[in-house]
């Protein structure tokens, strides 16, 4: 079967449901050693000073580093075992569960930044979620992953697979966009695309780095959007 090295294949046979509070209790809360690609793009994108909410943000090390340039952050994430994590780092939190978000009762504040990374693609219903947090910002930082990515469209051309996008079960990913896809789904959900940058994506070995942004629908992976809000 043809797979580029790297590149998750689905093994059918260990699909386990999914409970996000147990998940976080037997694995343990520990931050990501490191910032992700995409995380060094939105940190520099956010000016000294900024109020942010980051939504749906696991363990990543992001709102630490965001916190540490001097920004007012707080997080949101359906695992209250998330936001205990958080919190040994002064960082505040609310229970946010995205699927049932038109039944939020807690109050949200203003915020200049809402950080949505690698989240809107593992929900269902990514328009309403929008739609609900427009009300509390004017910008928006979201990253996807782009899924006319080339390495998924050459394994479902010569391999007959269509691309693994989850770990433990496949509706942890529900919806599926293209580069160009995301920015007509922006336009409509009355977001202005300000900067689109690719995280990470094929750059020939390194010699050839600018080749992912030239050509993102293509050769770019993950893709940070910087977005306002049309008022």
């Amino acid at each position: 079967m043809f797979y580029f090295p790297n590149t998750r294949k689905p093994d059918f046979k260990k699909i386990k449901s999914i409970d996000y509070n147990h998940y976080w209790r037997e694995r343990g809360f520990a931050l990501h050693k490191n910032l992700r690609e995409r995380d060094i793009i939105i940190l520099d994108l956010v000016p000294v000073n900024s109020k942010i909410l980051d939504v749906g943000c696991g363990n990543s090390r992001l709102p630490v580093a965001l916190k540490d340039k001097g920004c007012n952050v707080a997080v949101a994430d359906i695992s209250g075992e998330v936001l205990k994590g958080y919190s040994q780092f002064g960082i505040n939190g609310v229970v946010l569960d995205l699927e049932k978000i038109d039944q939020f009762k807690s109050s949200l504040n203003s915020y200049d930044y809402i950080i949505l990374s690698e989240v809107l693609e593992h929900t269902k219903n990514p328009e309403e979620i929008v739609t609900f947090l427009l009300q509390y910002t004017n910008n928006f930082l979201i990253t996807i992953p782009n899924s006319a990515f080339y390495r998924y469209r050459f394994h479902l051309m010569f391999g007959g697979r269509f691309f693994t996008q989850w770990v433990y079960h496949p509706s942890e990913h529900l919806r599926f966009w293209s580069h160009i896809d995301f920015v007509d789904w922006l336009s409509a959900m009355n977001l202005h695309l300000i900067r689109a940058e690719v995280s990470n994506g094929f750059t020939l070995f390194g010699f050839l780095p600018w080749l992912k942004n030239w050509w993102p629908n293509l050769f770019g992976h993950q893709i940070v959007y910087f977005c306002s809000v049309k008022r």
